[in-house]
């Protein structure tokens, strides 16, 4: 017993002195070999939570109005296997005109059947936030011309085309109070 456990010690201290004298010879591949097996370990995990997120939400919903320009965007993706989504849409001032503002969605939850966000402080703009610019061109930069402070909190249910959804506001700040989001892109 007492020479198998001088072996072990003998062989444990030359591994480290050759890992410490020749580290490209064998910490090297070790440490490799390790990151390799963390490597497929992750894939693993990320692959588990894509599969848990209904991957047929991703895409582009649009509410129609009378006035294309005025139309509502949602746009849902995943970023780090998490859904995430963005709103372009509008608000009416009454006589002061119709303004356009892009947010994030807050608070965003999705079930099998239902979905839900909040929409934050939005900044107002005059023209649509939603905006193609060629690889040539340098965006415009634009300055606000307004504030809406009062959360927008939508709730609805999913359809086959896409989603209706309930708006509330404390201070009727909505579009409309029932909207129906259709899928436009995939």
């Amino acid at each position: 017993m007492k020479i198998a456990l001088k072996i072990i010690g003998i062989l444990l201290i030359a591994y480290f002195v050759l890992a410490y004298a020749l580290p490209k010879f064998v910490a090297i591949p070790f440490a490799v070999w390790n990151s390799k097996q963390a490597w497929t370990e992750s894939e693993k995990i990320q692959k588990n939570k894509l599969n848990q997120i209904n991957l047929e939400i991703i895409g582009v919903y649009e509410y129609q109005t009378e006035n294309e320009s005025e139309n509502h965007l949602i746009f849902i993706d995943t970023v780090d296997t998490k859904l995430v989504g963005f709103y372009f849409g509008t608000e009416d001032f009454g006589g002061h005109g119709v303004f356009h503002y892009g947010n994030p969605l807050l608070n965003f939850k999705l079930t099998e059947n239902e979905i839900g966000f909040e929409i934050g402080q939005r900044e107002l703009y005059e023209t649509t936030r939603n905006k193609v610019y060629k690889p040539s061109q340098k965006p415009k930069t634009e300055k606000p011309i307004g504030l809406s402070k009062s959360y927008l909190k939508y709730s609805g249910e999913l359809t086959e085309f896409g989603f209706n959804l309930n708006c509330e506001s404390e201070f009727q700040d909505c579009w409309q109070n029932q909207m129906e989001f259709n899928k436009i892109y995939d």
